[in-house]
Parts: C-alpha cells; structure tokens; sequence
C-alpha cells in the first residue's frame, strides 16, 4: 500500500473516531412546559412547528415566542431556561460527558429567564450571548436578553454573572441588576432583581431618547422602592412552608412538597403553581449521569413582586452496586430487583416488576409502590423466591403523572428499599383514556364574543383549535383547564371548536353564532321623505283611491348583509301594510310596497325596522295628493 493510500485509510479512520466521539457528547433538553402561543425550528432549518411538552430540544434547535407565552426547558443536569414572551433563542450548543456540561444559548432578541444548577466540574460551561454581549454563570438564578434596541440587559435573583461587551466584562452578583447604554454599564441594587417583569418596566424607560442613564438611574430607584414596599407586606403576610428534602438521594428526581395561602403562584425548577391552599407539589428531574449537589429555590409571586420564599438541597449520588441492567443490593441481603430501568409504559398501560428474594426467610414481606397505590405482600403470593407484579397505568387510574416504582423489602438481614425510573407515554391511547371536554358556556351577539371552557386536561397537553365556516383561524395549547373567549365575526357563521390530547382522543363543539355590532343604520326613501302628486281630479262618481309603489332600502347593515335585520313593517294609520321578518322574507335591503293614496288628501305611511342586535329605526314617507 503506498503512503498517500495509507494517508487516505487513515484519515478516514480519524474521521469516523471523532464523529461517534462528538455524537457521543451530544445531549438535549426536555420541555417541561408551554404556555400560550410557541413554536420551534430544529436546527435553525424548515418550518416552524408548535412546540409541545416533553418534546426534545437539541443543538441549533430555536424556540419562538408570542405575546403573553412561555417556554421551559429543563437541561440534564436539573437546570432550567425558560423563554420569555416575544423572544427567539436558539440553543446554539448542548453537550454533556464525564460529568463535564457545555451549553450555550444564543439570545436572537427578547428574554431568558434561568436556574442553573451548580456545576460539579469546573470544566463545565454555561454561557448566554446576545447580538452585542456574552455572559458566563455558575450556578445561578435570573434574567438575561436583550432590551428593545437591542443592547445586553441582565438581573440577578442570586449567584454570580459576568458579562461582556464592546470590550467592556462586567461582574454582578445576587441582587444586582445591570441596564446599558451601549458605551457605559450601569448596576443597580434593587430588591426587584430576578423579577423578568419588572425588567421589562426598565425595558420601556430604556426605549425614551431623552433620557440619560443619571435619570435613568433614578427613575429605576424609584420605582424599586414601591416595589419593595410592597414585597415587604407580601413577605411579612405571606407564610409558606415546605418540607426539608433528605441529605442523600439516589434517584434522579425529587419530590417538593409543601403549602401557600390560595392565590400565591409558587415556582420550582422554572415550573410555576398557583396554590389553592391544598398541598404543593413539584418533582424536578435530571439525568441519572449528573451526580452532586441539586439545589432548589423556591420564588412566591403575589400580585406584582416576588420574593424567595425557600430554598432546599440535597445530594445526588448513583446507588450502590447499581448497574444498567439491574437494580440490585449487597449480597449480604438475598433480595433483587432483575427489571430494567426506566420502566417505559405505552401499549399494555401498566408496569411490570419483577426480581427475586430468599424463599428460606418466612417473616420476610415485599411492597411495591406507585403514587398512593400499595401492593399486597407479595412474599407469599411468590413460588420459589421469584416474584413479579403489575401495575396498571392510565389517567382513568390516576398515577400517570408518577416518575418511580418504590420497592420494599423487609427481611431477617435486613431492609432494602429500590426507586425505579418510571417513564410514561401519554401520547399513548391505552395510557391516555380520557378525551377532554368542552363546554359552550354561552356568546353575546352584541358584543360579539363567545366563552368557551376546557376541562379534563388532567396534566395533559390538549391542542385547541377554531374554525370559522370551515376555515382554520386559531390553535391553542394547554397544560391545564382553561376558559377561553373567541371574537365573533358580524353575521351568522359557524364555529366548530376542537380539542385534541397527546393521544388524539379529541371532542368537537359546534354552534351557529350571530354578532350583530350595532352600526348606524339607516333607512333611504326614494324621492325623499315627502312626495308631493299631481294629478287631475277623477271623473264624477269615481273613487279617488289609486296604488302606488313606495321603494325605500335599508344601509349601513354590517357588509349589506340581510341577516342583522330581525324585522321590517309597515303601516298606515293602523293598518299594517306589509310585514317581512325571517331569513324567508327579509333576503335583501330594498323594499317595493304597494300604498294607497286618495286624491286631495296627504297620507302618512310609517316603516319600522328592528335589528337584531335590538335596534329600531323609525322613518316616515308622506304622500299629498292635489
């Protein structure tokens, strides 16, 4: 073989090395939730989709939002990025190895709001970058974007950030909020730091021409100050409590529980609960590769402020003795779980469990636990030490939201207790049995609107979407049961409304709705409102009496159209002369009606038209006769 042949072997060989190891390195994120209007473009390439819970979100995939929507992301390490209202972020690169995390988030425009975890390499990096800055953190909460004339604006619930730009690095720690000119960095020490909202205040104070960064400076003081006063009172009136998390877990997940007055929104891991007064409850999830210290701060929203309300750790180590295969425990105890983790419920809607223990140990018993759901012992219900049981999963049984399989042993050598993963598919139909409903709570014509409520979402995501006479006009996505208004348009049409689950189970809802907008209408009497005849007197001994065609039309109906108009008469004297009313009669705006008229004397003839919006408009036509 020659040396360029050899070269050429050679090359390839390296090629395909470096390829499986940075395929390797590759990692995602997981969207934990949407709310409102958001859609994504994998690879910063095609067209952009609507983005869904749970879906994956890899290297160069973008994420866009509209108005009043959100987006959260949770990293394998437990982190969470959480795309504001009127953003694209693209996440420019992901990459998880050894223990060693590489991410950065590209800001195109709008706002990140982050909980990041503390990184247990010093290797690893998290960075954020915008058109004109950089910013690096390590384990750390806040806000970071670009304002609207696109210049770096950051703010630091706790932590640790430096920022970079034009030359210029910047370090600010919890507390701090940082605004920019574009030449000069100011930073401010505010008690809103951390509150994306009140940045967003800052945001439109930047927008002003005529305002330099001393005034600038001020008004932001100023307006911090209210801001602390009243998340002073909400602090003081507000009394949360949460239980204290063990100092050593061993499962990749954790369940927060804990309580707040109804109304106030509680947030964990960029997932935010508005409590009832019922138990709370979040369980952050990361990947079973990212052992170390998980920490959780818990941030109260109440009205307009926030404020930190609680703050938990704990340490994630891998089991011991644990492998992919199998859960096991030290062979001092004849007990072992042989079923492969995660548990993946889809098609057969249960989990299955199974292992064995020593049939010698008589006084033994064996558990296994899902949510609320408890086992019988299933010691004496196993032949020869070998055990397995099922558990069935689905909305209709309650446990779908569940994220681990307990099981509990108890022996003469002692107690054992193994978390499995549960993972369940909810975009399966014998998982997801319960379609959602829809309920037409009613419309008002006048107002043109129409309420409609979702329910029976049930930690499903269910697609919402609206149809005007047959063409598409609006789609929707919810994690909850919700109420929605929809604007109706002027006229009759029909609105077909449609709900759809991960599963596709779908319910549909059809009305035929008006909107009668009350729009000045008026009516037009040919020849004007008074008509004055002349005609020669008739012979002697011959009535007077002759007909005559009155026309007149009705305008200024929304777009002409004869539907708005409930009823149109006509009399003369008390006689009615002719009456329309009804899609039968009333199939256009012009009107022939034949009166009669006398010689020598003046006839008044009355029209009165109702809308149906309720409207009456009167008008008068009169004939004199000479």
């Amino acid at each position: 073989m020659s040396y360029s042949s050899r070269f050429h072997v050679l090359t390839v060989a390296l090629m395909v090395l470096a390829t499986s190891v940075f395929a390797a390195k590759s990692t995602s994120g997981k969207v934990r939730s949407v709310i409102g209007d958001v859609t994504t473009q994998k690879k910063s390439e095609g067209n952009w989709v609507p983005l869904r819970v749970g879906a994956k979100v890899k290297e160069k995939d973008v994420i866009r939002t509209l108005v009043e929507s959100q987006a959260v992301v949770a990293l394998p390490d437990g982190s969470t990025i959480s795309v504001e209202e009127n953003s694209l972020v693209e996440f420019s690169q992901l990459v998880s190895e050894d223990g060693v995390q590489t991410a950065m988030t590209d800001i195109k425009s709008g706002k990140i709001r982050f909980d990041v975890q503390k990184q247990a390499s010093k290797e690893s990096s998290f960075k954020f970058k915008t058109g004109t800055a950089t910013a690096a953190i390590r384990g750390t909460a806040g806000a970071f974007g670009t304002t609207s004339k696109g210049l770096p604006i950051a703010s630091l619930r706790n932590g640790k950030l430096q920022i970079s730009a034009s030359g210029k690095v910047q370090d600010i720690k919890g507390g701090e909020t940082l605004v920019s000119d574009g030449k000069t960095f100011l930073v401010l020490e505010l008690s809103s730091s951390g509150d994306v909202d009140f940045l967003n205040e800052i945001d439109k104070m930047l927008s002003d021409p005529n305002m330099d960064m001393a005034q600038l400076e001020s008004k932001i003081l100023a307006l911090d100050s209210v801001y602390k006063k009243n998340q002073d009172a909400a602090r003081d009136s507000i009394k949360c409590s949460f239980q204290d998390l063990p100092e050593t877990i061993y499962t990749p997940s954790i369940t927060i529980k804990g309580s707040c007055p109804a109304g106030v929104s509680v947030e964990v891991s960029g997932e935010r609960i508005e409590s009832t007064g019922e138990p709370l409850q979040f369980t952050p999830s990361w990947a079973s590769a990212n052992i170390g210290e998980k920490k959780f701060p818990i941030t109260c929203y109440a009205g307009k402020v926030s404020f930190d309300c609680g703050f938990l750790t704990t340490n994630y180590e891998q089991a011991p003795d644990s492998t992919k295969d199998s859960v096991s425990v030290p062979t001092a105890i004849p007990f072992q779980v042989t079923t492969k983790e995660p548990i993946t419920v889809c098609e057969t809607a249960s989990a299955t469990v199974e292992g064995q223990f020593d049939p010698k140990d008589s006084t033994a018993t064996l558990f296994v636990k899902v949510g609320n759901y408890t086992s019988p012992n299933l010691v004496p219900l196993s032949a020869e030490g070998k055990w397995t049981h099922t558990i069935p999963i689905s909305d209709r049984k309650g446990n779908w939201d569940e994220k681990v399989v307990t099981v509990e042993f108890n022996g003469t050598t002692g107690r054992t207790k193994v978390d499995l993963e549960l993972i369940v598919n909810k975009e399966c139909k014998e998982v997801n049995l319960k379609r959602p409903s829809l309920i037409f709570q009613g419309s008002d014509s006048l107002r043109c609107n129409a309420n409609i409520s979702l329910a029976g979402v049930q930690s499903d995501v269910v697609i919402l979407s609206t149809e005007i006479d047959g063409t598409p006009v609006k789609e929707t996505y919810y994690d909850s049961d919700a109420f929605s208004s929809v604007k109706l348009n002027p006229g009759i049409h029909t609105y077909k409304f449609t709900a759809q689950d991960q599963a596709g189970n779908k319910v549909v809802l059809q009305r035929d709705l008006g909107c009668y907008p009350k729009n000045p209408i008026t009516i037009n009497l040919a020849k004007g409102p008074k008509e004055r005849l002349r005609i020669p007197p008739p012979p002697y001994g011959v009535s007077g009496v002759f007909s005559k065609t009155m026309h007149f039309s009705i305008t200024g109906v929304p777009n002409q159209n004869p539907d708005h108009v409930k009823r149109v008469v006509i009399k003369q004297g008390h006689t009615v002369l002719d009456h329309y009313e009804g899609s039968q009669r009333i199939k256009e705006l012009d009107f022939d009606v034949q009166v009669n008229l006398e010689y020598g004397k003046t006839t008044v003839i009355d029209i009165i038209v109702i809308m149906k919006n309720g409207k009456q408009i009167n008008a008068q036509k009169t004939y004199e006769v000479r």
